[in-house]
């Protein structure tokens, strides 16, 4: 290859001269290969050296691909304009191309992008927890024989994330007649008489039509005693009553109570003391 073939593209005549002149006294095929070399090198670096002084462009690179900036790019066009977006929150932009361009690829970092006919719905998908956060959106363009690759860095705002706090659900309570039967407190026996009705209170929206006390289970114990009753049906009977009188120790008392409500049949339960001596049961 001769210097006079390699007179296309954007290089000086002084540096073809020059070349011309070294290439005369070194012929060897060696020297020549170098020469093609440097002059590639050469025109590359001017080429890439013209273009960002006329057009502006400003560059980032990925690996082994240069992506160019989408700003001000008559090639690439989004509209409205792309600013800072809340993250989880879907965007759609009209994309407008040069006709000499084809659509060819779109990626999105931290983000989901769908394109669709002219437009592009943008979706940011930040792991942060709140603040400030960056998405880059990057397409790529086919024309003239090659690819042309764009990007664009789009502000995401992260809320801060709310946490509710979680409403416990109040369970459901045992009553005898209009006194509930708390767990862990202490009940007196006076406060137990023959035939008292027991009942239950729910937390939910079934009528009171609807629910209904199937049986009532009742144990007694202490160190002296351990003793269960099970009554069929909703009221307390003389024979509990005598047992809770023939003690004379205070003692832990459970009560479970198997309730139909709606279509369901759910057990109630509560445990507490009973006190009270036999005089505290001479009225019974």
């Amino acid at each position: 290859m001769k210097a006079n073939d390699l007179k296309s593209g954007p290089v000086s005549p002084l540096f073809f001269l020059i070349l011309k002149l070294f290439t005369q006294h070194y012929e060897s095929s060696t020297y020549n290969k170098l020469i093609v070399r440097t002059i590639l090198l050469y025109r590359s670096l001017l080429l890439a050296t013209l273009l960002s002084w006329g057009a502006g462009i400003s560059y980032a690179q990925t690996g082994n691909i240069i992506y160019i900036a989408m700003d001000g790019r008559r090639e690439i066009r989004l509209a409205p304009k792309v600013d800072t977006l809340t993250n989880n929150e879907e965007y759609s932009y009209k994309l407008t191309i040069d006709p000499q361009y084809t659509f060819s690829e779109l990626f999105c970092e931290k983000g989901l992008a769908v394109r669709t006919d002219n437009f592009i719905r943008i979706t940011p998908n930040s792991q942060k927890e709140s603040g400030m956060d960056t998405m880059t959106l990057r397409i790529i363009l086919f024309g003239n024989g090659s690819r042309i690759l764009f990007y664009k860095h789009i502000y995401v705002k992260v809320p801060k994330k709310d946490y509710q706090k979680l409403i416990r659900k109040q369970p459901d309570e045992v009553a005898m007649d209009n006194m509930v039967l708390e767990r862990n407190l202490s009940y007196n026996k006076a406060n137990f008489h023959t035939n008292a009705v027991f009942n239950f209170i729910s937390h939910d929206t079934i009528s009171a039509s609807q629910k209904k006390v199937l049986s009532v289970t009742i144990s007694m114990v202490n160190a002296n005693v351990s003793k269960s009753f099970y009554i069929k049906g909703n009221q307390l009977t003389q024979e509990v009553i005598s047992e809770m009188r023939r003690q004379r120790e205070p003692f832990y008392t459970y009560i479970r109570i198997e309730a139909k409500v709606g279509r369901r049949v759910k057990t109630i339960w509560t445990r507490f003391t009973m006190t009270g001596g036999e005089r505290s049961i001479a009225s019974l």
